[in-house]
């Protein structure tokens, strides 16, 4: 099963690289090729394209929604190695709700960002790939001292949610957000 997949996906690749016509004189182009592709090799492989495959057909798309920072736990072992380590999390520092800004392009690249709240002015830098988003947090002022870290997601239909995972520069604030974003 695996080979055929293969063949189908070197067979696409050549038509889209030698330019070639495809079925009816139609030109091939880069976008409808992967659509094919993908159908292709998603019906070799017994199942339905991904989300991520379907979005990437779609072109690009802009998402806006909102966070909730919430306090996170940092785990220090009791082990005597450890016991001068010390960890004080300020339970009052960087937490409540902003809003964001998602965009996925054509080729699965992920970029937006946040402007206020407790996140500040941050931008995100990442991919869409079988439906799941990772991108990493990081400031627009990389002195602000302000919260990274890192974002995951699932596109499902019109809408995105997930999970940040995120620390202040010197990890005195270890903080964790969920998220929803739904298609501008």
């Amino acid at each position: 099963m695996r080979s055929d997949v293969c063949v189908v996906t070197i067979a696409l690749l050549m038509i889209v690289a030698c330019g070639k016509k495809t079925e009816g004189d139609a030109p091939a182009s880069a976008s409808s090729t992967a659509s094919v592709a993908t159908t292709a090799t998603a019906k070799a492989e017994g199942g339905a394209p991904s989300e991520g495959a379907a979005h990437a057909a779609a072109g690009p798309t802009a998402y806006a929604g909102k966070y909730a920072v919430t306090p996170a736990t940092m785990y220090v072992p009791s082990a005597k190695d450890w016991s001068m380590v010390k960890f004080k999390n300020d339970e009052q520092k960087m937490l409540g709700d902003g809003e964001l800004t998602i965009r996925v392009d054509q080729d699965g690249r992920v970029a937006g960002g946040t402007e206020a709240g407790p996140l500040g002015a941050s931008v995100l830098d990442g991919s869409l790939r079988d439906g799941m988003i990772s991108a990493t947090v990081r400031r627009k002022d990389p002195s602000d001292n302000g919260l990274t870290g890192t974002l995951v997601g699932k596109l499902a239909g019109n809408a995105i949610t997930g999970t940040m995972k995120l620390a202040e520069a010197n990890a005195a604030v270890v903080r964790q957000a969920s998220f929803s974003a739904s298609a501008k």
